[in-house]
């Protein structure tokens, strides 16, 4: 059994998720990255003012959008840590071999989580009820790795390739 390639693997754990915001997948073949990036939307309450980060305020009744992304990246080409700070999370891949099966699937397993959480703590910094001043995702590490042991051994000696162009 042939795997999928690593940007057709994303793409189906992607189109499994129960998320009721944009997701979207994009590949840059020049630079070898993939992006995988997120956007979840929700309505301002009544008499609750939003400010977003252009520092434009957003009235109630109006759509409040939140976007970021995934970065994958080539360990062979780029070096990824300087685009942590601009990107929730990033995985390196090891050139044409690709990724870790297990890599991929634990990180959408946690995801799920996150996109759930994350849609809840939307809602509830739009509506007033939360205390934060800013709303922003977090990627929580431990959460990930604990999804990372939980995958089955073959799945972590299992690499999905980088696709050909």
């Amino acid at each position: 059994m042939t795997l999928p390639n690593m940007l057709d693997y994303i793409g189906d754990k992607m189109d499994a998720l129960d998320f009721d915001g944009d997701l979207e997948l994009n590949w840059d073949k020049q630079a070898h990255v993939i992006e995988v990036e997120l956007t979840m939307y929700v309505d301002a309450a009544e008499g609750y003012e939003v400010e977003d980060q252009d520092g434009q305020d957003v009235s109630a009744g109006n759509e409040v959008d939140y976007a970021d992304a995934i970065l994958f990246y080539d360990r062979t080409r780029v070096k990824g840590e300087d685009y942590r700070d601009n990107y929730l999370a990033i995985f390196g891949f090891s050139g044409k071999k690709g990724i870790e099966q297990a890599q991929v699937d634990a990180l959408f397993t946690y995801m799920q989580d996150l996109l759930d959480d994350g849609q809840s703590d939307l809602f509830d910094f739009v509506d007033g009820t939360s205390d934060a001043e800013t709303f922003e995702l977090t990627f929580d590490q431990a959460k990930y790795d604990a999804a990372y042991a939980a995958q089955p051994n073959a799945t972590k000696q299992t690499f999905l390739a980088y696709p050909k162009f």
